[in-house]
């Protein structure tokens, strides 16, 4: 990033997210700069955790899992599904929870059972009594009406019927309006995982808090596309 990137990058965080969040966003861009880095922070989130009623309720639109093939039929190519990431999330039987208005796909989010890629080379790990949660997307003309928060919601009321603890996901460090986003819904920051690659070698380090939910991420065993 360019002086001037820096600059008006600082300046744009000062004012949405204060001087902290400001002077870590830029040092993490200036690192990155470097070296490959990144700090995930991980978190979760309970049925109980979430307060706020409005956030299960969306007028004019109606959630329901779908499943790849129906995507893939649909919808393959659009809206960052691309064949590759369906075929590949069809076959560790990840599942899709959307949110329609009418037959339109209005957002949607993934959920994963099984250690999930994060890039094409590494793999996230967390414990089996959690729903991983990943790959949020919201098609741009339905921005701004909180559908991923609500379609999250849904889909935790979802999984803890089924026996689940809650959802388990994580955002980068750096990324102040996700994580204020994600407070607000109810989720709660328990630990960071930090990644550093360098000269061919990847290091990594995951904070004591992360073993409680088995959270860390290891080199996969085979090529995986970028599914983030």
């Amino acid at each position: 990033m360019h002086t001037g990137q820096l600059v008006r990058r600082l300046r744009d965080d000062l004012v949405r997210h204060g001087a902290e969040a400001a002077v870590h966003d830029v040092a993490y861009r200036t690192l990155n700069f470097l070296l490959d880095f990144h700090a995930l922070r991980g978190m979760t989130v309970r049925l109980r955790d979430v307060r706020d009623p409005m956030l299960f309720g969306a007028p004019g639109f109606r959630g329901r899992f779908v499943d790849a093939a129906e995507l893939a039929h649909v919808y393959a190519g659009a809206h960052e599904l691309t064949p590759a990431f369906l075929h590949e999330a069809a076959l560790r039987g990840d599942r899709c929870y959307a949110l329609f208005q009418g037959e339109a796909l209005a957002s949607y989010g993934w959920y994963s059972e099984s250690p999930t890629p994060i890039d094409d080379t590494l793999l996230l790990h967390f414990d089996r009594a959690y729903t991983y949660m990943y790959k949020g997307y919201t098609v741009p003309g339905y921005r701004g009406m909180r559908l991923h928060a609500v379609g999250m919601c849904r889909a935790l009321r979802e999984f803890t019927d089924q026996g689940k603890v809650g959802l388990i996901s994580y955002v980068q460090s750096n990324n102040s309006a996700s994580l204020r986003s994600v407070a607000r819904m109810g989720y709660r920051i328990f630990g960071t995982v930090y990644l550093i690659r360098a000269g061919g070698r990847l290091f990594t380090h995951a904070t004591r808090s992360c073993r409680d939910y088995g959270f860390w991420v290891a080199p996969a065993t085979k090529p995986t596309p970028l599914i983030r």
